[in-house]
């Protein structure tokens, strides 16, 4: 399977297991923006030829862009069915060529390269590590801070536990990186998906890097607040959901986390 998708985000689902790219073609590149331009395939583009192509757009026009590498072009909604999880939906757009997808979910598998850049820092972790990603997209979605500091300390991990970091996680993060054992900011997203499936657990909002531990088979608490885990839940062989009853994260309790996990 050739993925075309942005080069960083993409980038993540690019791997030797069954259920990952082999190759991905950057979205953002010249070759791409000409052809959905209208223009003809050039580059990278020039020689490729698919037996499918699927296009999860709206837009028809991006549709018929790609009618000259493949015989069949799917124009797939992007947007999930009312109540349908978005794995699935997105899977709807292949279920006539391959079927529908197997009840058990496979996880991710590292290169070499990405095994041994994540066994640097497993070097700087307890050999029974707890992970916590404390950020997200929105504020609205993340767990106080406080409360990520009373489940690690309930469950003995204070000062042994990996705190990951994005850009934007300075004001939720900022209260736990004293006590963490070490503190993973900008690692390539595989690196880290690989050094979380070593964790005996991972807690996080509903975020990309909750998606990430979920991926790599990491045992993984996902915790929903305003957005609906029949929807974005993570999709993984080792996932629990903690929802909150009143639709804020101030609603999760630290014995909800506790009983997750």
């Amino acid at each position: 399977m050739v993925l075309l998708a942005p080069s960083g985000p993409g980038s993540a689902l690019v791997g030797p297991a069954a259920c990952e790219a082999h190759e991905l073609l950057p979205w953002e590149s010249a070759d791409v923006a000409r052809l959905i331009a209208g223009g003809v395939a050039l580059g990278a583009l020039a020689d490729r030829r698919f037996d499918v192509v699927v296009a999860y757009t709206r837009d028809p026009q991006v549709g018929r862009a790609f009618s000259p590498l493949a015989p069949v072009v799917i124009a797939h909604d992007p947007h999930p069915a009312s109540g349908e999880h978005a794995s699935r939906w997105l899977a709807r757009a292949v279920f006539g060529f391959v079927g529908e997808p197997p009840p058990e979910t496979p996880a991710c598998e590292a290169t070499a390269d990405e095994r041994e850049q994540a066994a640097e820092w497993r070097r700087r972790l307890p050999t029974e590590f707890v992970a916590v990603h404390p950020g997200s997209g929105s504020p609205a979605k993340d767990w106080p801070a406080e409360r990520f500091a009373a489940m690690l300390q309930a469950v003995g991990a204070t000062g042994e536990y990996l705190l990951v970091e994005g850009p934007a996680d300075a004001r939720s993060a900022e209260p736990l990186r004293s006590g963490a054992a070490a503190v993973a900011r900008s690692l390539p997203p595989r690196v880290l998906g690989a050094l979380l499936s070593g964790a005996r657990a991972f807690i996080g909002n509903d975020s990309g890097v909750s998606h990430l531990a979920a991926a790599w088979g990491a045992p993984t608490v996902a915790l929903f607040g305003p957005t609906d885990p029949a929807i974005w839940s993570p999709v993984g062989p080792r996932v629990a959901v903690v929802r909150s009853r009143d639709g804020t994260m101030e609603g999760i309790g630290v014995d909800a986390v506790l009983a997750a996990m």
